[in-house]
């Protein structure tokens, strides 16, 4: 990833978040003036620059893809847009970081923190189309070890923790469904690709959950291991 990319990832993300959240915090200016609201919009900048390019119409169209990506751009910036909305109708007094603020911001910082983990584990193979690239193996490096889709839980965890830090409660509760429907359809979308044209994939998904790590217990002398991740799953093109 070079600096010129990242340089017009970053522009691209202050311009969406004029175009979506200027418009919003016009009816309450004062919002500029909460440290919580320039957390979330440098968290917005960096989920951005941190992530591979995107070409929309291609990968809507992808037939590969089975109109999985755009659920989830839209989810993303619904829930963004959302959390704003909340925020200037309620007008709090302050935004504090009492045991609220400092759980949504911990939240956002370990969701980011794992996507990245996630996506530099995975480097070229790591790409928002659903796909198997040539030479292509299955990774349990990282996070993989123990969850096929980390990536997706870090922007889960992320994206709820940024409406919670605002106190945006409904945005919270709403876009938390909306992001994990939007995924959970990905999920069975990208392990159908998976299963079929990635050697080994099998044998990763009996011994690993989708989102949430299995839960090894005894019985006897041999080890099971329920799934308690729910159905399969990959991140992007590879996995994510």
């Amino acid at each position: 990833m070079t600096a010129k990319a990242i340089a017009w990832r970053v522009g691209q993300a202050f311009v969406l978040w004029g175009a979506v959240g200027g418009p919003i915090l016009w009816w309450w200016p004062e919002a500029l003036g909460r440290p919580a609201l320039w957390a979330v919009v440098a968290l917005g900048v960096l989920a951005n620059a941190l992530q591979p390019s995107y070409r929309l119409h291609a990968t809507a169209r992808a037939s590969v893809d089975g109109g999985t990506f755009l659920p989830i751009l839209l989810a993303v910036y619904a829930t963004q847009a959302a959390a704003l909305v909340e925020l200037v109708v309620r007008r709090p007094a302050a935004l504090p970081l009492d045991a609220v603020g400092a759980t949504g911001l911990l939240a956002m910082a370990a969701g980011l923190a794992l996507r990245t983990w996630a996506i530099v584990t995975l480097g070229r193979w790591f790409t928002l189309e659903v796909g198997v690239a040539p030479a292509q193996r299955v990774v349990e490096e990282g996070p993989y070890r123990v969850i096929r889709h980390p990536s997706y839980v870090g922007a889960l965890l992320a994206f709820a923790g940024s409406a919670l830090l605002l106190r945006a409660w409904v945005a919270a509760a709403l876009g938390t469904l909306a992001l994990g429907l939007a995924y959970r359809r990905r999920i069975v979308q990208e392990e159908r690709v998976l299963l079929t044209w990635l050697s080994g994939y099998a044998g990763y998904v009996a011994r690993t959950g989708a989102l949430v790590p299995r839960v090894r217990r005894r019985r006897g002398p041999e080890t099971v291991a329920p799934a308690l991740g729910g159905d399969a799953a990959s991140d992007g093109a590879g996995r994510g």
